[in-house]
Parts: structure tokens; C-alpha cells; sequence
């Protein structure tokens, strides 16, 4: 009888000791658990914008850059015209060798050229004016979209001239759709490149 009272008495004692561990576990667990998810809330709150709606605003920076460059190449040709033409062409004085008409005439098409690459610095400045609260935010979603794409595209030593690397600014980029099919077709080449690269190995 008293060998099963002892047997009991250390069974219980063994119980109490093991109980705190347990316990100590469990909180350890939750405690971790409870940081991770609280890490991953912080990243994701850390951003200005969500992805969706920056890839919006990058997408309508885009058009707006693209839509202006056509008044941009309007107004260069105009104004390149109407100065040019006003000027007096002799034609038995010639500008370095050519005829001025047709100096003149060259020198329109260059401030047309130049108003179409003018267009995109107007069209992306009347979009900072639109959207004045948001070009911090902007730039910041900027630096990490680059990041992403820095660290997801292809290398472009697996280039060729008849096969360019997809996309490689992620310029066509517009959604997250967009995104996903723009991961897949880097995935895409990639595979494509070094099976290539094997081939020209075993040659």
C-alpha cells in the first residue's frame, strides 16, 4: 500500500513539473506566432499604396506621358514652321554648303522631334499637378516597384537580336493580371534561354 501511494505521489509530481514547460511552450508558440503576423501586417501597412491602386496610377502616368507627346510633336512642328518660314531663304547663300529652304526645312522637323520628347516630362508633370497629395507616395511605390522587377526579370546576357527580353522595365505592366502574366513570361524565357545555352554546350 505504500509502495502505490509513493508511485502516486511521484506520478503527481512529475505531472506539476511538466505542466509549466507545457505551458511555457505554448506561450513561446503564440508569442511567435503572434510577431509574425504582426511583422507581415507591418509590411504590408508599411506601403504608401496598395498595388493595385498604384499600378492604376502608374498605368494613367503612362497614357498621360503617351497623349502628350502627340500636342508636344504638334506644337514643335508648328512653332519650328512658323519661325522658320518667316525667315529669308537666299537661295545664293547657303548654310553650310545646302541651300537654306532646305536647312530650315530639317531644322522644322527637329523642334518637331523635340516637342515629341517633350511631350512625356509635360504629361508626367500635369499628372503631379493632378495628383499632388500622392507624388510622395508615388515615388516610394516607384523605388519598390523597380525592386520587384530588378529581382524578377531575366538576365539580358541570355539576350539575342531575334529574341529580346520581354518586357524588361515592366513598362507594359498595368494590373496585377498584368504582373502575373509578366512573371510568367519571364519564367518563360528563362527556361527558353538555358535550354538553348545547353544545347550550344553539348555542340
Amino acid at each position: 500500500m505504500s509502495a502505490f501511494r509513493s508511485t502516486l505521489r511521484t506520478s503527481a509530481v512529475n505531472n506539476l513539473a511538466r505542466a509549466p514547460r507545457a505551458t511555457a511552450q505554448g506561450l513561446r508558440f503564440q508569442s511567435t506566432t503572434t510577431a509574425t503576423t504582426a511583422s507581415s501586417q507591418s509590411t504590408a501597412t508599411s506601403l504608401p499604396l496598395s498595388w493595385p491602386e498604384y499600378l492604376t496610377l502608374r498605368h494613367r502616368r503612362r497614357m498621360l506621358a503617351t497623349i502628350f507627346s502627340i500636342p508636344g510633336a504638334v506644337g514643335g512642328l508648328v512653332g519650328g514652321g512658323a519661325y522658320f518660314g518667316s525667315l529669308e531663304a537666299d537661295p545664293t547663300q547657303p548654310i553650310f554648303g545646302v541651300e537654306p529652304m532646305f536647312v530650315y526645312a530639317g531644322a522644322t522637323l527637329g523642334c518637331m522631334g523635340l516637342g515629341y520628347l517633350a511631350g512625356p516630362t509635360i504629361g508626367t508633370l500635369f499628372f503631379k499637378a493632378m495628383n499632388g497629395s500622392r507624388n510622395k507616395a508615388m515615388d516610394v511605390m516607384d523605388k519598390r516597384f523597380y525592386e520587384h522587377i530588378k529581382a524578377r526579370r531575366v538576365d539580358p546576357s541570355y539576350q539575342s537580336v531575334n529574341n529580346p527580353t520581354p518586357d524588361y522595365y515592366g513598362e507594359k505592366i498595368k494590373s496585377i493580371s498584368t504582373y502575373r502574366r509578366w512573371l510568367r513570361d519571364q519564367a518563360a524565357y528563362r527556361r527558353k534561354a538555358l535550354h538553348g545555352m545547353k544545347e550550344e554546350e553539348a555542340l
